[in-house]
């Protein structure tokens, strides 16, 4: 039987999506028969009953120590996601580790974490997997997973990886759960008529970019569009999102929704932003209007942009809730652009990603 631990983080700044496809990929490699063991920060405690509830052994790492190394050089952009040095969050992870019993793979999905950490857990973890989407810093990996699009794919990670890394790299591996490829495959033609709309800036939503696009949405004269507002049980904005969706009379709200297939499959538009829900999104060919709620964002939105599957409109600090309500209405007068979009996100990804991954990681 393998073992694997993932190392990986969740809050409100980091969002949910890291945590997510790792659960993802955990849940597949169970199901083959592998033990997944999380490891995660406690100050990410709060988020830990999403990996418990899907059956994988959760380990805390004390946040103990004085925080992001000044001495790192370079610098990592995200150091501050880690409340300890690297150095002490890898003593704590191979620690860990040494309780669990050596393990067959470590997958690492986390900003804060590099080629010197990876380099720290070889003792203990053999393999390595890492996710990763910005190409920013270095990795000692095994395995490099990408999922995102972007129009640099095949050069960007070129003088950050050992020769011998395999690289899986674009939404063909995307870490899609087994429920997104079983409805496409259930899915009829969609139409290009607009008369449900889904809301979702992912689990966190700090900024209620949520509460922006429900005020678009009452900007648009059509009554009769129904809406599905979904957002995460960390949601900060909840009870605020809450009033807005009863006084808008036609919106159902959704907390923590374990449905997020079929609320896509059932919406004939989207408004959302980038990360993992893109590509779920492209998998079930939903047209969105999209905007960045972060930087690592802006690559992927504007390569799908490019391919033709989302109206990308730019950050959202930029974008208001006129803006949005404008974009609405375009594409709801447009049943054949909104038609051509659905085609081309369904050529983005077939929700299959998470197989492939497993495959990979059975190879080695």
């Amino acid at each position: 039987m393998l073992r694997i631990a993932v190392r990986v983080d969740a809050s409100i700044e980091m969002g949910m999506g890291h945590l997510t496809r790792c659960i993802t990929l955990a849940n597949a490699l169970s199901a083959e028969g592998a033990s997944v063991s999380f490891l995660m920060r406690d100050h990410a405690a709060a988020f830990g009953r999403l990996v418990e509830s899907a059956g994988h052994q959760l380990c805390l790492l004390p946040a103990t120590g004085r925080g992001a190394d000044p001495s790192a050089d370079p610098p990592l952009a995200h150091a501050h996601w880690l409340p300890v040095s690297w150095r002490e969050d890898a003593v704590q992870t191979s620690e860990a580790i040494g309780r669990l019993g050596a393990v067959d793979w470590l997958v690492v999905d986390h900003y804060a974490l590099d080629a010197r950490w990876e380099r720290e857990q070889r003792r203990g973890a053999p393999r390595i997997l890492a996710i990763d989407d910005i190409a920013d810093r270095a990795h000692d990996a095994d395995i490099l997973l990408d999922q995102n699009l972007s129009l640099a794919m095949d050069t960007r990670y070129r003088s950050l990886l050992p020769k011998d890394c395999r690289l899986l790299l674009g939404p063909r591996y995307a870490l899609l759960r087994p429920e997104f490829a079983e409805t496409r495959k259930r899915m009829s033609p969609r139409s290009g008529e607009v008369r449900r709309i889904l809301i979702c800036f992912g689990g966190s939503d700090p900024s209620n970019e949520t509460a922006k696009a429900l005020a678009a949405i009452t900007a648009v004269s059509a009554t009769e569009l129904g809406v599905d507002v979904a957002i995460g049980m960390g949601n900060p904005h909840a009870d605020a999102v809450d009033a807005l969706c009863r006084n808008l009379g036609r919106a159902t709200l959704h907390r923590g929704a374990g449905n997020m297939a079929e609320l896509m499959a059932s919406a004939d538009l989207a408004i959302g932003a980038g990360g993992v829900m893109c590509w779920e999104r492209c998998c079930l060919g939903l047209p969105t209007i999209a905007v960045d709620i972060a930087s690592n964002q802006v690559g992927a939105l504007t390569a799908l942009a490019s391919a033709g599957a989302v109206d990308y409109l730019g950050a959202a600090a930029s974008v208001d809730s006129e803006r949005l309500a404008q974009a609405v209405g375009a594409l709801a007068g447009n049943p054949a652009r909104l038609r051509a979009m659905a085609e081309r996100a369904l050529e983005v990804t077939d929700g299959e990603g998470t197989e492939r991954v497993c495959a990979e990681m059975a190879r080695h």
